[in-house]
């Protein structure tokens, strides 16, 4: 069986490789407040979110608010110094979040929809500056990407079109399985070009793609 990297797009390798210095630059730079209008997740994502009883953007909000007033940088900076511990908190987010979904809306968030957000919510927070350099490192090693057509078009792009879909999207991660292989294919190709997941997502999204 080929290499994965057989597929990787020279192209794309090159231009994501030139430009990690800037995204790397957008990490750990803005003043934090944790209290947020949108906790890195505009109107426009929550489109996806129908059929609930209470407005998705008010629990997603009320609950990021509620990390973030207990957030403590130095405690959060040893914690994710490792992959595992990384992966233990990101758990513990995602289990938190489906919670007080429950709670509120009376059913779950599909794995998709739970995902998307926990992701985007550490996107949100690899953004500002916690005066932990450590902290930022450690966003930029471990952070997984948020999912959506965005993303999964870049990545398919990387993948020189490798995978059978012309309009990749967020609806097209059915269940742990699936979001697991494509941050696996991300990872594969955006530490190639000496990059990570999350500078993938900033590539993905810089200057609308």
């Amino acid at each position: 069986m080929k290499s994965l990297s057989t597929y990787f797009s020279p192209e794309f390798g090159a231009a994501f490789a030139q430009a990690i210095p800037d995204l790397r630059a957008q990490i750990g730079v803005k003043p934090f407040n944790p209290h947020s209008a949108t906790y890195g997740v505009g109107g426009n994502t929550f489109r996806a979110y129908t059929g609930w009883r209470k407005s998705p953007s008010f629990v997603y909000r009320q609950w990021a608010e509620g990390k973030c007033t207990q957030l403590d940088p130095q405690s959060l900076a040893r914690k994710l110094k490792t992959s595992n511990g990384f992966q233990a908190w990101h758990e513990e987010l995602a289990e938190s979040l489906q919670s007080v979904w429950h709670k509120n809306q009376g059913r779950e968030l599909s794995f998709a929809h739970q995902h998307k957000l926990i992701d985007l919510f550490v996107k949100w927070l690899s953004s500002h500056n916690f005066s932990s350099p450590s902290l930022s490192e450690s966003f930029i090693a471990h952070a997984n990407c948020a999912l959506d057509s965005q993303t999964l078009s870049k990545l398919n792009e990387c993948l020189s079109m490798a995978l059978p879909l012309s309009r990749p999207s967020m609806g097209h991660v059915h269940c742990k399985g699936t979001y697991v292989f494509c941050q696996d294919h991300i990872h594969a190709f955006s530490s190639h070009f000496g990059g990570s997941r999350l500078l993938f997502d900033y590539f993905a999204w810089r200057g609308g793609g």
